[in-house]
């Protein structure tokens, strides 16, 4: 579990500062939007020091940060903030210079930050390195000893000496150019101006800034930024940018986790927990334990596993006021373990904490190791083949007899009364009116019969009168 942090961006001042008090200049500003509020700092004058404005951004606790500047500030400005603690693990840079290659970072590769830019030239370009190549054999023959480091500014004057050299040409081809002379103190135009300008619109060549491509306004369109990263070997390649598909990171999830892997080598991190049994309690010892030795519990095997298998090191700190962290709603701040991670005094947190909304907001939780609740657990039960009194299954087995009940009587309750009714015993014989022997239909059999039509709802030939 780690802390997380709004953003702040420094910008160069490009103006004098007027007025009394402070240099720098603070204004916030929230982008509703937007979870976390972004922050402005102006950097101020080139001469003065940079160290109480990176004071007061650092008392802020906040850790991701814009540096936009000239590329001569960079260094400066990287420098002191690594004099003050600002160049850490919990720090991040992002830098709009796209000359940031032609800085020597050698001092800020081992510290951990994250300083990430981006880059308009590769070096790596072969057409890059046959430009570097054919400048050091120029300066050579004038006795000059030149360590070339190409910067945005030099690479898109070369391409665009190229790219007018190239559509001076194919206007040259299409027509006749006639040369007039000219003079900056008169109105007077050269008339294939626009005619070189369409020209230029619709050239499209391979430069030492990639391809160049015009769109109908005469904005440079289809270019590609690379996004670096400073690592202990110096600023890599970690993906691109262009403005049809945005973002597109070239390194693979495997390679990010062997790049961590690696940082946490031989390290030491702080842990910060709580004496909470069975996760970490005390050892009961004779003797006077100090350090990670005294204590013990799930918890403390739990990080001592992982600190094998990831090999780092670790010193557990206890929560000095023994509170797991829970935010006061009316001063703003935390305490116990969040409060630790927040303050950046512990790297992780380690013990039986609950994952609630605020939390949530202001640290990152693992995958938690235990769920606290309470399951019954019960066999699967074996689906059954169908038997021969399936049809049985809709209905219990007292509805099932109530119903042949219901049934059995209404049948023999039909059949009493039809035999005390006159009216159920016609004679056989329409023509003879005084038969000796009378018949009825509502025999057993047939009351059963007109029961059960009537329970199916189909009725039957004869009914009752």
């Amino acid at each position: 579990m780690k802390s997380r942090a709004p953003q702040v961006q420094l910008k160069q001042e490009r103006a004098h500062t007027q007025g009394h008090g402070s240099t720098f200049d603070h204004a916030p500003a929230r982008d509703t939007a937007l979870a976390h509020s972004l922050n402005f700092f102006h950097l101020g004058l080139l001469s003065l020091p940079h160290r109480p404005l990176l004071k007061q951004i650092k008392n802020s606790a906040e850790s991701h940060i814009v540096l936009d500047c000239s590329t001569e500030r960079i260094y400066e400005v990287l420098k002191q903030a690594q004099q003050i603690g600002m160049m850490s693990d919990y720090h991040s840079y992002l830098i709009t210079s796209l000359d940031l290659h032609t800085i020597n970072l050698d001092e800020f590769k081992y510290g951990g930050t994250n300083i990430t830019a981006f880059r308009l030239v590769d070096p790596e370009n072969p057409e890059v390195a046959q430009a570097i190549h054919n400048w050091t054999i120029g300066e050579a023959r004038l006795g000059k000893k030149v360590d070339f480091k190409t910067a945005a500014e030099t690479a898109l004057m070369y391409d665009a000496v190229h790219l007018f050299a190239k559509a001076l040409h194919d206007l040259d081809t299409s027509q006749q150019i006639d040369i007039h002379p000219l003079s900056c103190d008169t109105q007077d135009t050269w008339p294939h101006g626009y005619s070189l300008i369409n020209y230029m619109k619709i050239v499209e060549m391979r430069g030492l800034t990639d391809v160049i491509k015009f769109d109908h306004q005469g904005f440079r369109s289809d270019f590609v930024l690379d996004i670096v990263e400073l690592g202990p070997q110096g600023l890599r390649k970690s993906g691109t940018w262009n403005s049809t598909s945005g973002v597109n990171f070239t390194r693979t999830y495997g390679e990010q986790q062997k790049e961590i892997v690696e940082i946490l080598q031989n390290k030491t991190l702080i842990v910060t927990t709580i004496l909470s049994a069975p996760y970490c309690m005390r050892k009961d010892s004779a003797e006077k334990l100090t350090g990670n030795s005294q204590f013990e519990g799930y918890a403390i095997d739990l990080i001592h596993e992982i600190s094998k298998i990831l090999g780092f090191n670790y010193t557990i700190r206890l929560a000095p006021d023994g509170r797991y962290g829970s935010h006061n709603k009316e001063t703003g701040e935390w305490d116990g373990m969040i409060k630790e991670l927040l303050e950046q005094r512990a790297d992780l947190a380690i013990a039986d904490l609950t994952i609630t909304f605020d939390r949530e907001q202001v640290v990152d939780f693992t995958m938690p190791f235990m769920n606290l609740g309470i399951s019954v657990l019960y066999r699967k039960p074996v689906k059954q083949p169908p038997n021969l009194f399936s049809f049985l299954s809709p209905l219990s087995l007292d509805v099932w007899i109530y119903m042949a009940t219901a049934y059995l009587g209404v049948s023999v309750l039909l059949f009493i009364l039809a035999r005390f009714t006159p009216y159920e015993w016609p004679t056989p014989n329409p023509c003879d009116p005084h038969p000796e022997k009378l018949q009825t239909q509502f025999t057993l059999m047939n009351c059963m019969w007109f029961a059960i039509g009537s329970l199916m709802q189909q009725g039957c030939d004869f009914l009752p009168k």
